[in-house]
């Protein structure tokens, strides 16, 4: 063979080592049991199926209950740990080594686990500055979580790179009486969102340099009733799914921290719209337990403006929990009425394609969604 064939061939190897390998990675789930919370472990390959490996114990307690007993959306997440950072960067660089981070709502703590290729160990636990913790986020070192018990508040931790929170002095807000469904920090790390589904209420912290956040919100009321889980694009606009209408809507977060209504309540048809995920080419991806659906939308990169693709995309018994690969290829809803996870391939127009479901042995108060 000569020089060029080499290249040639050479070439198409190195093409196929490198497709594969952007196209596997893991998923998890948490079982959030009462007697002991577990994170439930998957491998994927480059097709975007998933096969249980291993069930950890997160060392803390679930609440357990009947489904959806968190009401939340952000329990469990991943963070990069070479640049400690949880959004765009974090969820399309290459692979790097992961911090899983999951609530334990049972025990009023937060747990950290390394991630090592299929494997996660237990590197922290840590008491959540409050009670019943139903969501955290992360940006560079910082964490807050949201404490949901009366009286709700959020609270700040500091992430080093052994895996390891230290609480900060100072940060845990009070929160007015309420039902709180997310946190959620925004691209930059310049703010703080909380949804209040009670209320029909957006809040929004402006977090300083220090990583302590303001002393009080900027509220904001909701486009649509009932706002539960928010993701923001890859041009930062703040997108919010509405549990009462149905809906998902999007807005611009000024510099004072105050919204402006781009795109207000774009309707799905379903019931029951709580979870919501977006990936960088703008398909989002919502899940309707109430119709055991899951919905397409597409926002638009420089506007923020939503468009509705089809409210019926996807199926599942009851899909709960939802979140994409870094690459946006793939979805996966965590879906405890049958046990275990669905699984998606998003095409290029934003649809989806159903590839199964994976059991998972999960009882009815299974929460949480993590993937890379």
């Amino acid at each position: 063979m000569n020089r060029k064939g080499v290249l040639f061939y050479t070439a198409i190897l190195l093409l196929s080592v490198i497709g594969t390998s952007a196209y596997a990675g893991g998923a998890y789930t948490m079982t959030n049991a009462t007697d002991d919370n577990q994170i439930v472990v998957f491998s994927r390959d480059d097709t975007g199926l998933l096969t249980k490996v291993d069930t950890i114990s997160t060392g803390g307690k679930g609440s357990g209950g009947n489904i959806d007993p968190l009401a939340s959306q952000g329990s469990l997440i991943l963070v990069d740990a070479d640049d400690i950072r949880h959004g765009w960067k974090h969820r399309y660089g290459n692979d790097r080594e992961q911090l899983l981070l999951a609530v334990n709502a049972g025990s009023n703590d937060i747990s950290v686990f390394r991630v090592d290729g299929d494997s996660i160990s237990l590197s922290d636990r840590i008491g959540s500055g409050g009670s019943f913790p139903v969501s955290v986020t992360a940006d560079a070192n910082m964490v807050y979580v949201l404490n949901n018990g009366a009286p709700a508040n959020i609270t700040g931790f500091r992430l080093d790179r052994k895996g390891r929170l230290h609480a900060v002095p100072h940060s845990t807000r009070m929160l007015d009486a309420g039902s709180y469904g997310q946190v959620a920090f925004d691209p930059d790390g310049k703010f703080l969102a909380i949804t209040d589904k009670a209320n029909n209420r957006l809040l929004v912290y402006r977090v300083g340099k220090n990583g302590l956040p303001s002393d009080s919100p900027v509220v904001t009321p909701s486009s649509g009733a009932v706002p539960f889980g928010v993701d923001f694009d890859r041009k930062g606009h703040l997108l919010v799914v509405e549990a009462g209408a149905n809906a998902v809507s999007s807005y611009d977060i000024n510099g004072d921290g105050s919204l402006q209504v781009i795109s207000a309540s774009i309707p799905n048809g379903q019931i029951a719209t709580c979870w919501i995920v977006v990936n960088r080419r703008g398909d989002i991806v919502t899940t309707n337990p109430g119709t055991n659906s899951l919905s397409a939308f597409h926002v638009r990169a420089r506007t923020g403006e939503v468009t509705l693709l089809n409210g019926t995309a996807g199926a599942g018994n009851a899909p709960l929990d939802v979140d994409m690969s870094r690459h946006g290829r793939f979805a996966y809803a965590v879906d405890p009425v049958a046990g275990g996870v669905d699984m998606f391939r998003v095409e290029n127009d934003g649809s989806l394609t159903a590839l199964g479901t994976v059991d998972a042995g999960l009882a009815i108060y299974a929460q949480g969604m993590a993937v890379r």
